[in-house]
């Protein structure tokens, strides 16, 4: 009977523990190749959101705290953006608010207009139950801000462009 008993309630904690732990670590680093970008110093995007689609599910909340990278300090090196769990399964899309940004160019910092603060990037990731799973997004700077000539003074437009370097497991 004690058998019976411990066995029951083996199986039980069994499936309650594989129920409540349906979950994966999810991880976003940032980076940016080397640009070519005259006399810039510093470029400074501030992200204040991000969201990830599940299948079938919408869209989470991944954080909405703001976070500001030198997109000059991020060549050739990768910082890690979001660490968080989400639950397992299938995801279609990450969506990024990048709220502003500055260029310092000879040591005069230039705000930067942004026609859209969405970006959305379309990417097909799976979280594993107790495993990780690693995104490395690339903002591609050179190819995301562009320096328009009004007279004297020059305007910056940041149209951001972020690509999916890599996806690891």
């Amino acid at each position: 009977m004690k058998r019976f008993i411990f066995l029951v309630l083996s199986i039980a904690f069994l499936f309650t523990g594989c129920t409540m732990d349906n979950k994966g670590n999810f991880q976003i680093y940032l980076t940016d190749q080397p640009i070519s970008i005259e006399d810039a110093e510093h470029i400074y995007v501030n992200l204040s959101e991000i969201k990830a689609q599940k299948t079938e599910e919408g869209f989470l909340s991944l954080g909405t705290e703001q976070q500001q990278f030198d997109l000059i300090q991020l060549q050739d090196k990768e910082k890690i953006f979001v660490d968080t769990e989400l639950e397992k399964g299938t995801y279609t899309q990450i969506r990024l608010i990048v709220e502003s940004g500055e260029v310092v160019m000879d040591g005069e910092t230039h705000s930067m207009t942004i026609p859209s603060s969405e970006v959305k990037i379309p990417v097909v990731f799976h979280v594993l139950q107790g495993g990780t799973t690693e995104i490395v997004l690339d903002f591609e700077a050179k190819k995301s801000i562009m320096v328009v000539k009004a007279g004297v003074t020059g305007q910056y437009i940041l149209r951001p462009v972020i690509k999916v370097k890599n996806i690891s497991y």
